[in-house]
């Protein structure tokens, strides 16, 4: 009888938010992508950062679409103020990709430490990891492999610590000029903050779960 009441709460006559979340997240891991190439491609940034900024914009009208459904929609697949902190964290990743694009372009530099590369690898494979978390999260037999995706996304926010520590060490070992240093470190810091907001993403579908078993 349990199961069948949470079987209900997940899956009342409502809008599709399960798809809007996954639309959101997969728009999201297009950004980091081609984050990814603008490290590793100097000459292409310009043009990757237009198409970085597309992805920016549809992530801010997926937003927009999901806070206007969740004020006119009465019955909800799970609690509203959770499904806008989910939609809100998301688009949080994506803010932080395009700053992060954004000034790297700008920036105009000519080489990172490896680690910078090895970061936005990491964050690839966490959004990767939240875009399967959230296909599963919408069928209730598939709860426990939403919460081994979120260990994974735990594990790897530790791993991006970890590399930071590395690139810090590089930036300051004497071998980089002070005015690349300032740029690469915020560049890395906010690398940092977006695997940290994938964390949070984690955190919300993990607490969500805990409120349906």
């Amino acid at each position: 009888m349990r199961k069948l009441i949470s079987s209900l709460r997940f899956f009342p006559k409502t809008h599709d938010f399960f798809g809007y979340f996954q639309r959101s997240i997969k728009n999201t891991v297009e950004g980091v992508e081609t984050l990814q190439k603008m490290i590793d491609k100097k000459e292409d940034r310009p043009r990757l950062l237009e198409q970085l900024k597309d992805c920016e914009h549809v992530g801010d009208k997926l937003t927009h679409e999901v806070i206007d459904l969740l004020r006119e929609t009465f019955l909800t697949p799970f609690d509203r103020s959770d499904m806008h902190m989910l939609i809100v964290k998301l688009d949080d990743i994506l803010d932080i990709v395009y700053y992060i694009g954004n000034r790297m372009t700008r920036y105009n530099i000519d080489r990172m430490p490896k680690e910078v590369t090895r970061l936005a690898h990491i964050l690839t494979k966490s959004t990767e990891e939240i875009s399967k978390a959230l296909v599963d999260l919408s069928n209730p037999k598939n709860m426990q492999n939403v919460l081994d995706r979120c260990v994974e996304i735990n594990r790897l926010e530790n791993e991006a610590d970890e590399q930071v520590n590395h690139v810090i060490e590089e930036l300051f070992g004497g071998k980089w000029d002070a005015i690349d240093i300032i740029k690469i470190k915020e560049l890395v810091e906010n690398l940092e903050a977006a695997a940290d907001k994938c964390e949070d993403v984690s955190n919300i579908i993990e607490g969500i779960i805990l409120k349906h078993s």
